[in-house]
């Protein structure tokens, strides 16, 4: 079984309630974000690209003649004109590969250890650390003691200590070991040592698959994917307080921290280890590629040389260009050697090795006519260089010389995506799936008709709202029946919420739970709201103000008397007494039975098990109480990863909620500890959870969150494309039952597990304001500095009438710029590169502007 934690929404500014949970999943303190470079999975283009005044060599004359297997050899002649000549300086991702040491040993007594860490790799090497104190229940992350701190260490905030690692006197003479030593005494209160390593040189944050480093020093604390070290003895208690060992770090599992710290607790013999961790670093690394151009007067052709330091295989990704608007075209032969044709639409020509294997070079024959020879660079599947992000563009005639760095990009992937549809499944399915295919054929030709019949209806003006409503629902219930289908024989979701795009005035409601399709959600809250004692109070007076900046939902803590002083653990669901809501009421008592969970457990508390229908049936009550009498519009699902969604579905369809939405959040996909650039299946298990709530609910869109902390802190705007094209989180699958956000009370405020990267709020708030999706937006970034430009973020998206269901096209996604254009009404950029629309048939108008993003209306 497992608990049940519902927590109400509200939707009007002048009613009250609300609900939310304390994240224990993939757990990382303030700025620690999985960041070893590595290659894209998709084509990467260099734009780091600049001209040099030297050469490898000086430039010869050419000429050339043709052999008998029409092949081009490159001979000296004087009767050569010289056409071009320049050497460009190319900055080439490579990874390094090293270690990161943890040791901990004993010092001059038993009581006084040391822990040492250290990194191999060369760098600007900064330890970001702090420590959990035994019976801290507010944070997981504190400042340790002014004696524990090594010389340097400079504080930050009021959570962590920054230290930096120096050069230790066992480097060799062919690798330098940089380290710091913490020294600590075992008498102390500290229950864990927390740390990440930081590069300040490439801005790159280290961890341990994916979460903060643990080094426990006490016996008791749970192994939950992070600790480092000797293991033996953790998840224990000693003694009778065996019972509460998963509950310690929680801050569900007491009343307040000095309950904790009564307790007698019992310290671990520690135990000496060394251990270590693998860590990819990229770094860049300077390349040239000369480049020549001849005119032969003997035979009236161009003659190309190409040279370069590169190493390993160099291809050559080329083409011609006839006129001025640099479209691509295959040239006539002859080609020179190892060149393969890509598909009709461009030459691969893989270069010559130089005698003793440095560098490559090749020569190429054009003929007269080509106003330019255009190419990128490709060094492997993943790995593409060009200038500037367009194509390499080398004039091949003095009277026609065009920009050295102009044309679009060019590369497989965009050939690839260019000529691949939007195709729902393959077409090579077995017998078994062609029999699916023709059921859900029929649910897809059902649903258009249903699509046709509100069309039309609305258009002759003779069909109610109310009728509207009821055929839509029925659009959607069909909708997730065929992704049901479907789900079995493809792997990952694909657009069921195409159908959605119809162009309807949206109605007061959708279904139950799923809103217009229009709210903007405010978080009313953070973690320490419920020391003022009347918060609910507090937000009353603030609720004008907040429908004042556009916010249509409100989101409250958990309103009920509840074991812990932030609203969770509840002990009586009808109860409204709380420090958030100083309301007083007559308390119930309470007895349960119950099956297997149908979910993940939460071990802190007892579950509830949904399987039996008493238990639903009192849920339920409880609902309708909340939203009929007390005047909740909706509610937000607490930890929803805990029980099957199908009873959410129950639930929802018995209320009607205005609006509803889950909280699914487990880890996204790491590999030795970076974020892989492929969540598919993150945001698949989200998607399916959704569905098996039949649509009624939405879910917080926690797969964007975690790319956007990648793409912002490590400056890889790529990653917010997938592979397709697309939005890659739950926003680019199920754009309706997305609820996109960037910090809530979990993520940030005083707990931190996971905090957005530190002064790039506002580029994230430009993503999720101008993208489909339902945003969320935090309470302490509304009632901050951030206020006026997320009042302009928020007043762009209402006056463009951008919505869950807005269409969005990917219009640029490299390392250092994303942009994108909605309901072709709204153009955005964010990331330090350039990216300006063209005008072209629509006039764009810059109207909003910050720290590393641009916003565009059309006129």
């Amino acid at each position: 079984m497992s608990i049940a934690v519902i927590r109400p929404l509200f939707r009007q500014p002048h009613r009250l309630g609300g609900g939310h949970r304390p994240a224990y999943l993939n757990s990382s303190m303030a700025r620690s974000f999985y960041l070893n470079y590595a290659y894209s999975p998709r084509p990467i283009f260099n734009d780091a690209c600049s001209l040099s005044s030297h050469h490898f060599k000086p430039a010869k004359a050419l000429s050339l003649r043709t052999s008998s297997i029409d092949t081009a050899v490159v001979e000296t002649s004087e009767s050569s004109d010289f056409v071009f000549s320049e050497t460009f300086q190319l900055k080439r991702p490579q990874k390094v590969e090293g270690k990161i040491t943890i040791r901990l040993e004993s010092g001059n007594s038993d009581d006084n250890w040391r822990l040492t860490v250290g990194c191999c790799l060369p760098g600007k090497w900064i330890l970001h650390w702090g420590v959990n104190y035994i019976g801290d229940v507010g944070s997981e992350w504190d400042q340790p003691p002014p004696d524990m701190r090594p010389p340097g260490s400079i504080p930050i905030k009021d959570y962590a200590i920054e230290t930096p690692l120096e050069k230790s006197l066992a480097s060799s003479e062919g690798e330098s070991i940089y380290e710091v030593n913490i020294d600590f005494n075992t008498n102390s209160s500290i229950a864990a040592i927390n740390f990440v390593l930081k590069d300040e040189e490439t801005g790159s944050w280290y961890q341990h698959r994916g979460r903060d480093f643990k080094v426990p020093l006490i016996d008791y604390l749970q192994d939950d994917g992070n600790i480092v070290g000797a293991k033996k003895g953790l998840g224990t208690w000693p003694g009778p307080l065996g019972q509460i060992s998963n509950m310690l770090l929680k801050p569900e599992a007491a009343n307040s921290k000095e309950d904790i710290g009564e307790l007698s607790v019992q310290k671990r013999g520690l135990q000496g280890f060394y251990e270590e961790q693998a860590v990819v670093k990229e770094i860049l690394v300077d390349n040239l590629v000369s480049v020549s151009v001849r005119h032969c007067l003997e035979t009236a052709k161009n003659l190309l040389y190409i040279e370069t330091d590169l190493p390993g295989d160099v291809i050559v990704h080329w083409g011609i260009c006839k006129d001025d608007g640099k479209t691509w075209e295959i040239p006539s032969e002859p080609y020179p050697p190892e060149t393969s044709m890509f598909k009709d639409k461009a030459l691969r020509t893989l270069l010559q090795r130089k005698n003793g294997g440095h560098g490559s070079l090749g020569s190429f024959i054009l003929d007269e006519g080509s106003v330019a020879f255009v190419f990128v660079l490709k060094l492997n599947e993943n790995t593409w260089l060009n200038c500037h992000g367009n194509d390499f563009c080398i004039p091949l005639s003095s009277f026609s010389v065009p920009p050295i760095h102009s044309g679009q990009p060019h590369s497989e992937d965009e050939e690839q995506n260019n000529e691949s549809g939007s195709l729902l499944i393959s077409g090579n399915a077995s017998e078994a799936n062609q029999e699916v295919s023709a059921y859900t054929d029929e649910i897809i030709d059902e649903i258009r008709n249903l699509v046709t019949d509100i069309s039309s209806e609305k258009n002759r003006k003779t069909k109610s709202k109310k009728a509207q409503e009821s055929i839509l629902q029925e659009i959607e219930k069909l909708a997730a029946e065929a992704y049901s289908i479907f789900r079995s024989s493809i792997p990952t979701f694909t657009e069921t919420d195409l159908l959605e795009e119809e162009a309807l005035e949206p109605p007061v409601k959708i279904s139950s739970g799923t809103g217009s399709g229009f709210e903007i959600l405010c978080q009313g809250f953070n973690w320490e709201s419920h020391k003022s004692g009347k918060w609910y109070i507090d937000l009353r007076e603030k609720a004008s103000k907040l429908a004042s900046l556009g916010f249509t939902v409100l989101w409250l803590p958990p309103p009920t008397d509840s074991v812990s002083s932030e609203g969770y653990m509840p002990r009586d669901l009808y109860n409204l007494n709380s420090r958030l809501t100083n309301v007083k009421m007559h308390p119930l008592t309470f007895q349960g039975r119950g099956n297997k969970s149908s979910g993940d457990n939460f071990h802190a508390a007892p579950n509830i098990d949904h399987s039996q229908e008493f238990v639903r049936k009192d849920i339920k009550e409880w609902l309708h109480w909340l939203r009929e009498e007390i005047g909740y519009d909706g509610w937000r699902l607490d930890f929803v990863r805990g029980f099957w969604g199908g009873y959410v579905k129950d639930y929802i369809e018995a209320t009607e909620p205005y609006f509803a939405v889950g909280e699914y959040w487990d880890s996204l996909s790491y590999t030795y500890g970076e974020m892989d650039h492929n969540q598919d299946a993150h945001r698949q298990r989200i998607i399916d959870w959704i569905n098996a709530t039949n649509g009624t609910a939405g879910a917080f869109d926690v797969t964007t969150k975690g790319i956007l902390h990648s793409a912002l802190e490590r400056c890889e705007y790529w990653r917010l494309s997938d592979e397709k094209g697309k939005p890659p989180g739950v926003v680019g699958w199920w754009p309706s039952r997305a609820v996109t956000f960037i910090e809530n009370h979990d993520t940030g405020s005083t707990q931190g597990h996971w905090r957005f990267p530190g002064g790039k709020e506002i580029q994230g708030y430009a993503y999720i304001l101008t993208h489909p999706g339902t945003p969320s937006v935090f309470y302490d970034h509304i009632f901050s500095e951030y206020q006026s430009e997320i009042s302009t973020l928020i007043s762009i998206r209402n006056r463009n009438k951008i919505q869950c269901r807005s269409t969005v096209q990917i219009m640029k996604a490299e390392r250092d710029v994303y942009a994108a254009m909605t309901d072709e009404k709204v153009v955005m950029k964010i990331g330090p590169g350039h990216y300006e629309p063209s005008n072209g048939s629509r006039n764009w108008s810059l109207v909003a502007e910050g720290r590393d993003y641009k916003i565009w209306e059309t006129s």
